[in-house]
């Protein structure tokens, strides 16, 4: 083939435009590569921070109400089952409508900072961890109408397999993005004993309203790995989230125990001993009820106006340490025949204070819930809310809150010789099973 010196030329010059084309092509298509790499890792690192959603106790439906937790012989302030064992949870509510519904729940188990865990459902539970709630009972003769409701975890359809925290979610048939309600629920091991030691605190200027504490904590050497790293204890003081503490890294192990010794971080106030009422019946009255009337188709309750309790002197006096239970002199069934009344709170206050006051206690479901926020009244100078509540016996604290601090003690005061009740569980962050199991579960009391 013979080819001139101007042919040469043109396919030199069209050699070297398809090449930059080709070059500009390959630069292109790496550039979109790259976006969509972009794009992609962006999309799934949302997908997994739309799966890390952390749980709290929360009552979603305004006729949700009067939830409790029992088994055949204790009221629980929350519900903790230990495994394997055969004495299950009841876990009661009841829907202000007077027609049954079809309701479910749902069990997510959970890490030990309530975001669901990366366990499979199957080897969690031994059964269903969805299922249908049947136990049902329409109330009779109360003016305001209800449906109570009842089951027991675990149960014939439902078994756990391991130990950790769980969420119930309670809902209508089929409406599982719609929960009434999330419940926190504990299931624990019961292989470690705890021994907690509360004291007064060194800090002298403090000692009078503070409670310091030391922690001992068993552990079998054999079954678990770097316990100095891989347990966690988490305290509440009164079921009480805002100033729960963790505990990790003792200061020393002796004798397969960690030991965490009295400092000045390991504190609580000591608080005070919680309000409290009763309202078991409306024909007698009860303890610290002014008045009882009708009106507006339903009993109204005005409790007696109180008073802050910051500057006064400690009175001691049994309470059960913020739990409630239901009950009624006034008929046969706590259960279906106890009326709701709206119960009226008056808390005395000169002025307006910037910080928001909360009712608290387990009948807010042991949450700051916006339906127990107080408002102001400028002309009674008190602080005022109502609660629609079902006949039983209530405690309850005042919580203030601001921007930086949730505190009991602005308005009920702090002292070291209240008796407060501690709930410490132990977990274990297994690496081999990669999920957070509780090693023990345990109530105590202060003194």
């Amino acid at each position: 083939m013979i080819i001139n010196k101007n042919q040469f030329t043109e396919f030199k010059f069209s050699f070297v435009v398809l090449s930059m084309l080709l070059t500009q092509c390959i630069i292109q298509n790496k550039k979109n590569t790259s976006n969509y790499d972009y794009f992609k890792e962006a999309n799934e690192q949302i997908k997994i921070e739309k799966k890390a959603i952390k749980y709290s106790q929360k009552v979603f439906d305004k006729n949700f109400k009067s939830l409790t937790f029992n088994t055949s012989s204790l009221i629980l302030g929350e519900p903790c089952y230990n495994l394997h064992s055969k004495s299950p949870i009841t876990i009661q509510f009841d829907i202000l409508n007077p027609n049954t519904e079809s309701l479910q729940y749902q069990l997510i188990h959970c890490t030990k900072s309530w975001t669901k865990s990366n366990i499979n459902s199957m080897d969690a539970i031994d059964g269903f961890d969805t299922d249908y709630i049947e136990n049902q009972q329409i109330s009779y003769g109360p003016i305001q109408q209800y449906v109570h409701y009842s089951f027991n975890l675990p149960n014939e359809n439902t078994e756990f397999l391991i130990s950790g925290n769980y969420i119930i979610k309670i809902f209508r048939e089929g409406e599982l993005k719609y929960p009434l309600a999330h419940i926190k629920f504990f299931v624990s091991e019961q292989i470690s004993n705890v021994d907690f030691i509360v004291d007064e605190s060194s800090n002298v200027e403090q000692s009078k309203y503070l409670q310091s504490y030391q922690v001992e904590c068993s552990y079998n050497s054999n079954s678990f790995i770097d316990p100095f790293a891989n347990i966690f204890i988490n305290i509440q003081q009164n079921h009480q989230f805002f100033n729960q503490q963790w505990l990790s890294g003792p200061h020393f192990i002796k004798e397969n125990k960690l030991i965490f010794l009295q400092n000045e971080n390991q504190t609580f106030n000591g608080g005070n001993e919680f309000r409290f009422f009763d309202i078991s019946s409306y024909r007698n009255g009860g303890q610290f009820i002014e008045k009882i009337f009708f009106e507006d188709s339903c009993y109204q309750i005005n409790l007696r106006n109180e008073q802050k309790r910051s500057y006064k002197q400690y009175s001691q006096y049994k309470d059960m340490n913020g739990k409630f239970f239901i009950r009624t002199y006034d008929h046969d069934d706590a259960e279906y025949q106890s009326e709701y009344g709206w119960v009226h709170f008056h808390l005395n206050m000169r002025k307006q204070t910037q910080d928001s006051i909360f009712i608290f206690g387990q009948l807010s479901n042991w949450e700051l819930d916006t339906n127990f926020l107080m408002k102001y009244d400028s002309l009674k100078n008190q602080y005022y809310q109502k609660i629609l509540l079902k006949q039983g016996f209530y405690n309850y604290l005042y919580v203030t809150k601001n921007l930086e601090t949730i505190s009991v003690r602005k308005i009920e005061g702090a002292h070291f010789e209240t008796n407060n009740e501690y709930v410490i569980k132990v977990y274990y962050n297994d690496p081999l099973e990669l999920f957070d199991r509780i090693l023990s579960y345990t109530v105590l009391k202060s003194s």
